[in-house]
């Protein structure tokens, strides 16, 4: 036993796991990157006499860590039904077994910074995951795990700042870190969930930037478990400590089933309050707006037929004869633009006839309402008699009400005669009302093309109290 907690038995283990993963690593990821990762996790563990000596390295890290944690935790419980969303994507992906549609890193032949179009591994046919039943459930439940989730995050963050059960809050931060390493790896490396969700609509990672996010943590959360010992209590006083601790324990867990019954508290969304939803919808006018396009520098590379000699062209006009063929473009990105549209696919139709009324309604000027279902099977059928008082009201008042759904006609047709709807009924991209609220149903008020308001389906509002409040706003 000695042998096993011996330094060499440390050194040799560090050293031949991080082999094996160097020598695994697929070839979508450069294995220099891997490398030096690894080389820097290896020092990290067997230095750990050295840097433990660095008390303020331990201190800083650790702040940075725990401050992290809280905030991601905080940005996905303010909206936990979004981060669901993410993680139905996950699990239905995972059920349907790994495969990978991967395009390799690195540069292809003459060191160029591309790849050929046409040399792209093939994906294999999906096949069922054999732990299919598993994700089948896990998708069922996305709610209640995803506010487990976005709870355990904060609480171990907590933790880590107040100094209290410091080897378990590192293993069990070092294992959510390598879980979701794992996940958007895959998504990456093989072209599965294009935004890991990390942080909400709030700052919105690819999945590699959310990978070498984890990459990163595992290093910082590396250097705190060599320094553990120069973790301590954030308070002397046990009662002050634990105090602390069950309050950030119940407001963990209180928040994001507040938001979940009622609605963010910090809205992210793309059809947040004061969107005016016709200009959000489509690609802005630089001469009109002031917005800016896109600045791309692109470099196009073609071969010689003959030679196979590789040469690159910034310049249209200047493009090779007919004895070059097309190799492949670099497109680098000078400057970020801010015209294009952000919110997307939602378009107003009659469920019945077809007709769009997107322009119409989004130019409507005066107070109108929606009501939002993205899934009418499972709209809550409780608060439809207070829908429907409502509807008469604006009926009598003359106010528009349309009802917004991706449900098809015979879904429409028995919702009807269960709930006795009487308004109309269009239809709307599913994945946008998702998006539009967090409730199914819920309310959303527009005033001259303008969101105003929007109400979850345990706040559902009086017509009258509505009136009254925003018609002079």
């Amino acid at each position: 036993m000695g042998f096993f907690k011996s330094r060499f038995f440390r050194f040799i283990a560090s050293l031949g796991l991080a082999a094996l993963f160097y020598f695994l690593c697929p070839p979508c990821f450069s294995k220099t990157y891997l490398g030096l990762v690894l080389v820097l996790l290896v020092l990290i563990i067997n230095l750990n006499p050295l840097l433990s000596r660095f008390r303020w390295l331990t201190h800083i890290t650790r702040f940075l860590v725990g401050a992290l944690f809280i905030f991601s935790g905080f940005i996905k419980a303010n909206d936990p039904v979004g981060f669901s969303i993410k993680l139905e994507e996950y699990f239905e992906v995972f059920g349907q077994g790994f495969s990978c549609d991967m395009k390799v890193a690195g540069k292809s032949e003459a060191g160029i910074p591309c790849e050929k179009e046409q040399q792209q591994v093939q994906a294999p046919k999906p096949t069922v995951s054999v732990l299919k039943p598993m994700y089948d459930f896990f998708g069922k439940h996305a709610l209640p795990l995803a506010i487990i989730i976005c709870a355990f995050e904060m609480v171990l963050g907590i933790f880590l700042l107040l100094g209290i059960q410091v080897r378990w809050t590192l293993i069990l931060l070092m294992a959510m870190i390598v879980f979701f390493a794992f996940l958007t790896f895959y998504s990456a490396c093989c072209n599965k969930v294009t935004s890991c969700g990390c942080f909400g609509d709030a700052i919105k990672l690819t999945p590699w930037e959310s990978f070498w996010k984890d990459l990163i943590l595992m290093i910082l959360v590396s250097i705190i478990f060599v320094g553990e010992n120069n973790v301590q209590p954030l308070f002397r006083n046990r009662i002050v400590l634990v105090g602390i601790a069950g309050i950030g324990l119940f407001a963990s867990f209180a928040f994001p089933i507040y938001t979940y019954r009622h609605l963010p508290v910090i809205d992210f969304r793309p059809y947040a309050i004061g969107t005016n939803l016709w200009d959000a919808s489509h690609n802005k006018n630089p001469k009109t707006s002031g917005c800016k396009n896109d600045s791309v520098y692109i470099t196009y590379y073609y071969k010689n037929i003959a030679s196979k000699k590789i040469m690159h062209f910034h310049d249209l006009d200047s493009m090779p004869d007919s004895t070059w063929e097309y190799y492949c473009r670099d497109d680098k990105m000078i400057r970020k633009g801010n015209c294009n549209a952000t919110v997307l696919d939602f378009n107003l139709s009659d469920s019945e006839t077809g007709d769009d009324f997107t322009d119409s309604l989004l130019h409507l000027k005066g107070i109108q309402f929606f009501l939002v279902m993205y899934e009418m099977d499972k709209a809550d059928r409780s608060v439809m008699g207070k829908v429907n008082l409502f509807y008469d009201a604006c009926q009598k008042n003359k106010t528009p009400f349309n009802a917004l759904s991706n449900a098809s006609m015979e879904d429409v047709a028995k919702y009807r005669t269960e709930t006795g709807a009487k308004y109309p009924m269009l239809t709307v991209d599913g994945t946008a009302l998702k998006t539009v609220i967090r409730s199914n149903p819920g309310l959303l008020m527009l005033k001259d093309g303008v969101v105003t308001a929007m109400w979850h389906e345990n706040d559902f509002p009086d017509y009258k109290d509505v009136i009254e409040k925003y018609k002079t706003k």
